[in-house]
């Protein structure tokens, strides 16, 4: 079987934390990341939104790659924030058999807390942050259902 797992939440929210405590849990999980692809494409530089275009070009192709394995699970490891996005993740990608969203409902403040403590060559600024927080969209029923499974993750189940 094949999975596909779109991660959902605000920055510094657990995310990426989740997603490799996933992968090491168990067999055959990949992880797509925006986060890691936008360094690849500045040579380390996570600030760096100026090749937006080809960083989800990437993603996108990646996804395609990882899901031409047999029985593995792909981690979407972005903010997926828009209903748009969750939607497209799903039906821009009919080789998986299942799709699980990934919700992690979270105190706005607290992201901010543990975004302060990040190094500054990875933390978002408290602009960029307020304005992400604030765009944030919770799925509506219609998205919900595009999905075989909803999981919410919360503050006191993670490690």
């Amino acid at each position: 079987m094949k999975t596909l797992i779109v991660l959902s939440a605000i920055p510094a929210s657990g995310k990426s934390t989740w997603a490799a405590q996933y992968q090491a849990a168990h067999k055959n999980v990949y992880i797509v990341s925006s986060d890691a692809i936008r360094m690849e494409v500045t040579n380390g530089d996570y600030r760096d939104h100026t090749r937006q275009q080809e960083v989800w070009k990437i993603f996108s192709e990646r996804i395609h790659e990882y899901g031409a394995i047999n029985d593995c699970t792909v981690i979407l490891d972005a903010l997926n924030d828009l209903n748009v996005l969750r939607r497209k993740y799903v039906e821009e990608n009919p080789e998986f058999d299942k799709y699980v969203l990934v919700l992690f409902p979270t105190n706005p403040e607290r992201s901010k807390h543990y975004n302060s403590l990040r190094p500054s060559n990875v933390s978002v600024p408290d602009l960029v942050m307020d304005e992400l927080i604030h765009k944030f969209e919770q799925p509506t029923e219609e998205i919900k259902n595009l999905f075989d499974e909803i999981w919410e993750i919360r503050w006191r189940d993670r490690i």
